[in-house]
Order: C-alpha cells, then structure tokens, then sequence
C-alpha cells in the first residue's frame, strides 16, 4: 500500500498534522517547527504537510486559524453557561474565556500572534473573534457605560488586560507574585476589577 492512501488510515489527515503541529510547538517552539517533524509526528510521509498546507508557513497559519476559532468558541461558551445580564457582564464573560482558552491551548496562544498572514481563513477567523469583543463594547456604549471613553481604546484595552495575564500565567511569572493559583478565579476577579472600574453604574450607585 502506498504513503498516497495515508489520508484514509487517519480520516482527517490535515486535522492530525495541526495535532502535531501543537506537540511541536509544545516541545521546541514555533522557531522549531519544521514540516520534516510534523511529518514524522503524524507517522506520514514527508511530503504530506506541504502537500496539504504548502509550506511551513501555511502550516502554522492553518494553526492559527483553528486557534482563533477555538478562542470564539470558548468565549461563546462561557457567556452561554453565564447568561450575561448587560454588556459589562457580558465583558467580563469573554474576559474569562479568553484566559481559559488561552491557559487551556497554550501553543495555539503562542503561535496566533506571531504570524500576521493574509488569508481570507485567517482573516475571518481573526476578526470573528475580535468581533464577538466589539459587539459586547458597542452593548456597553448603548447603555451608556463607556462614559464618554472612546468604544476602540475600551475594547483595547480590555483585550490587552486578559492577553497579559494570559501570557504572564502561562509563563509562570504569577506563581510568586499572586496567591490565587486558579488561572480561572484568578480571570474572573481581574475581568470584574476592570468593569468596575471602567465601566461603573452610576445610576446604581446612587
């Protein structure tokens, strides 16, 4: 039997070459990925990756993509099992499933913003996920809770709060500095500290 028919003995091929590409990640870094390795990993032939991604870097864009995919469906996830009663909620959800995904797929985390490639895939998935962000922001402005900030530098900033913590739990850098070991609690007191603080309601208070 020939290495062509490889395809059928793995039912997805391209699916179990990504699968590989995040054990490689996982095990040298993105600079170590090669498609001899992936290859290998996947028990194919060395011709398989570029057959089906092209080159090295269509293989990790693929990767990316799926990343991208995997962070919206975990922010959907966690604001279906809350139920967000407004937009600043509703920002604090995403908050949490941003981390989760990111602690929970950390070779995915690592290679979506280190590639900045053009494809309609990428694109979409990429700006799918950054969507689900803007239209909880545009929530917040319409009750008014952006108090006067602009929508572009809160949905930034929110998104730079979450990625930082993300990649500084998944460096290690927070064991000694922070007593809450639970990436998960830890992503919920941040996200509810941002809201608060950026996005209060004053009628409430009074």
């Amino acid at each position: 039997m020939s290495r062509c028919t490889v395809p059928y003995h793995h039912g997805d091929l391209p699916a179990a070459l990504l699968d590989a590409v995040q054990s490689a990640v996982t095990d040298v870094g993105v600079s170590g990925v090669s498609l001899r390795d992936v290859a290998r990993r996947s028990g194919v032939s060395h011709s398989a990756p570029a057959h089906h991604f092209g080159s090295k870097a269509g293989l990790l864009t693929a990767f990316a993509t799926t990343g991208y995919q995997l962070l919206a469906a975990s922010v959907i996830a966690e604001m279906a099992a809350c139920h967000p009663a407004d937009g600043p909620a509703e920002l604090a959800a995403i908050g949490r499933g941003y981390v989760r995904f990111a602690v929970g797929h950390p070779a995915h985390f690592e290679v979506m913003f280190r590639l900045d490639p053009a494809t309609p895939e990428f694109i979409a998935a990429s700006e799918a996920a950054y969507g689900l962000l803007l239209a909880t922001i545009e929530r917040c402005r319409a009750a008014g809770r952006l108090h006067g900030r602009s929508p572009e530098l809160v949905a930034v900033s929110a998104w730079s709060l979450v990625h930082g913590l993300s990649a500084l739990w998944i460096s290690g850098r927070l064991a000694e500095r922070i007593t809450e070991q639970d990436p998960e609690r830890l992503a919920a007191a941040v996200s509810d500290l941002f809201v608060e603080a950026v996005l209060p309601d004053h009628a409430r208070s009074r």
